[in-house]
């Protein structure tokens, strides 16, 4: 069966909408559509056709994400699609070959996606980045805490939005590989949701400094984001959620996982925690990626490495890196073929997991995932960026 891969758009709406509607079992409402023409009109979109027919489809947005201070480029790969009598024929692999090629010439660092299988991922070179931790406390449980200073205002999400951008974009582990926030995606991720309620802490001078989105009902009040700058607006939403426990039987927080839980600021830490597997991602463009990187300051250092990319030609082979005393890194691909000159060698999954701060050295060492000069590799590993990667979006 012949196979045609082509970027499509709003042309294609309805054959888009279709096929996603029908791959992930979704009602076709109008709101629904013009919801799912939001993403479409922000992204570039891929489509495998056999007899002008659309089987398979990925969407791949645009954005740019924090690293540690430094800006890169990150494709949000979702909608990977296909209606099932086109499975398994190689409409996915060959998008995915496309797409990967295309964000690579773009310059682009990195690609995050939501998985619906993790081994079917790991082909296309993603490996698991991100964690998410929630939390179900008992109303009763909840923290009986008073408001001080300041003041705590319900307010409408035109309101909320620019003060949401300014304390997201200031919070640490927002900067960890979480996105650099745009107004429309905003609007599309939280402004769309009719569910959705908001409240934001002033301090004494009138300052924002606290935010929280949130859900009411009778059975549970949910709480899907929120942000402080002080412990004093840390405790205003404590205290302003905890007025809900006359009304709601338990509270619920799903957040990106830091490392560090919460169960420790509650009376007593009778809490349900849940630790989860999040999204995937992967080094696109080593090159681009390491060029920004924000190494430690040090001596001047050079490593060799090796990196096996199936999906990644511009990836695969043996590169050079050298880390100057300021931290500036420049990475070359050698031309070499001899694989001795590499000091250690590992998947695009491992080298994406190490260089974004998942895992250490010495766990990919032990599980085999990486080979090589133990104390190289523990040296290199000292010139990297400390902390988990953390998202908080979902695309």
């Amino acid at each position: 069966m012949e196979k045609e891969i082509r970027q499509i758009g709003i042309k294609e709406l309805n054959e888009m909408f279709d096929l996603a509607a029908y791959a992930f079992n979704a009602e076709t409402t109008e709101k629904r559509k013009e919801h799912f023409k939001q993403i479409v009109a922000h992204s570039q979109n891929y489509g495998c056709f056999s007899e002008e027919k659309l089987m398979s489809q990925v969407i791949s947005t645009p954005f740019t994400v924090d690293f540690h201070g430094t800006v890169h480029q990150m494709a949000g790969i979702g909608c990977v699609s296909s209606y099932p009598e086109y499975r398994g024929q190689g409409g996915i692999s060959a998008i995915m070959s496309k797409l990967l090629a295309d964000l690579a010439d773009q310059g682009v660092s990195l690609a995050y996606l939501a998985p619906f299988s993790y081994p079917f991922y790991r082909k296309y070179g993603f490996e698991q980045l991100f964690e998410q931790i929630s939390y179900t406390v008992k109303a009763e449980n909840w923290p009986n805490v008073k408001v001080g200073s300041g003041k705590m205002k319900r307010v409408n999400f035109e309101e909320i939005k620019p003060i949401c951008q300014t304390i997201y974009a200031g919070l640490e582990k927002n900067q960890r590989g979480g996105m650099v926030r745009e107004d429309w995606w905003l609007d599309y991720s939280l402004g769309s949701d009719e569910k959705n309620l908001f409240a934001v802490y002033e301090d004494e001078q009138g300052t924002p400094t606290g935010y929280l989105v949130y859900q009411s009902s009778a059975a549970r009040f949910t709480i899907k984001e929120w942000g402080y700058l002080s412990y004093q607006a840390c405790q205003a939403l404590v205290g302003f959620i905890g007025s809900h426990s006359g009304s709601s039987q338990e509270f619920y927080f799903e957040t990106g996982q830091t490392g560090q839980d919460v169960s420790h600021l509650m009376p007593a830490p009778l809490v349900d925690m849940k630790l989860t597997p999040f999204m995937m991602g992967r080094i696109v463009s080593i090159d681009a990626f390491l060029s920004k990187y924000p190494f430690k300051s040090g001596e001047k250092e050079t490593y060799y490495f090796e990196i096996e990319d199936r999906y990644g030609a511009w990836n695969e082979g043996i590169w050079k890196l050298v880390i100057d005393e300021t931290g500036q890194g420049t990475a070359k691909k050698c031309t070499e073929k001899k694989g001795a000159l590499a000091g250690f060698r590992g998947s695009i999954q491992a080298w994406t997991q190490l260089f974004m701060g998942y895992r250490t050295s010495e766990d990919l060492l032990f599980y085999e995932k990486v080979s090589g000069d133990r104390e190289q590799l523990q040296a290199l590993e000292n010139r990297l960026v400390k902390g988990k990667p953390v998202l908080e979006e979902y695309f």
